[in-house]
């Protein structure tokens, strides 16, 4: 009798030119701590440049000149599998991830209703327990939509922005408005629910934990700068041991 076929999600890194630095750093870290062939495909959302990564990934191209929101649609709408691990390049892995049980929350999602397996457990949300270790995030959650580090079935995700008014992320949200406010929104009125993992892992900062499946840096730049005050001895040394200089970006 044929088995049925391990389904693998797909990487999705977003990105842009102006974090080059971090990019590298980003494909070095997951290249150590996941491995590649753990993704069925990587993506790289990217505008146009010079940069080439490394061969295993696919780069898709936006315009820079448009918005965050348009950005995403175009991009989404060109990934032909049905799960992906999102993440920004400013996501470090630092250390062993634990992939059996990264599988087994991809099933979880997979054979169920929730659209997504957020790994970055806020203080800012009311949950519901679903099963040990894995808290329900729904309408009535106030942050029930986030850039964090998570599973998704892609059409779900694109839905999601496709339903959004234009809009951006970090400081070009004050003027057109911010994605991740329309999306909790949206994500209201298609009912979209998920799950969050959480096994008491520490507190980082003033409002998120670690990830214990995917331990990583949420996030390794802040307003352009690097984020030492949060992770310094996860950033600090990968600056040096790929020459970065740390003035150039300087700290926060």
């Amino acid at each position: 009798m044929q088995q049925n076929k391990k389904k693998l999600p797909s990487l999705v890194v977003n990105s842009n030119s102006s974090n080059i630095d971090c990019l590298t750093l980003f494909f070095s870290c997951m290249e150590k701590f996941i491995g590649a062939s753990f993704f069925s495909k990587i993506y790289l959302f990217i505008d146009k440049t010079e940069y080439s990564p490394p061969s295993y990934v696919e780069v898709i191209n936006y315009d820079s000149k448009d918005n965050f929101k348009n950005q995403m649609v175009k991009c989404l709408s060109a990934v032909k599998e049905e799960f992906i691990l999102y993440c920004n390049e400013d996501y470090l892995f630092y250390d062993e991830c634990n992939l059996n049980l990264a599988e087994q929350l991809l099933k979880e999602m997979e054979d169920s209703e929730f659209s997504f397996v957020k790994f970055v457990h806020t203080n800012l949300e009311i949950y519901k327990n679903y099963k040990p270790n894995l808290l329900v995030i729904d309408g009535q959650n106030e942050n029930n939509f986030s850039q964090t580090l998570s599973f998704w079935k892609v059409k779900d995700f694109l839905k999601i922005h496709e339903n959004c008014p234009d809009s951006e992320i970090g400081e070009k949200g004050n003027s057109l408005g911010h994605l991740e406010v329309f999306a909790k929104e949206v994500c209201r009125s298609l009912g979209v629910t998920g799950l969050c993992y959480y096994n008491n892992e520490k507190q980082r900062g003033q409002c998120h934990f670690d990830s214990e499946v995917f331990p990583h840096t949420a996030s390794a730049l802040v307003k352009g700068k690097w984020n030492l005050s949060e992770y310094y001895s996860e950033i600090y040394p990968l600056l040096n041991l790929h020459g970065i200089d740390i003035n150039q970006r300087g700290v926060f």
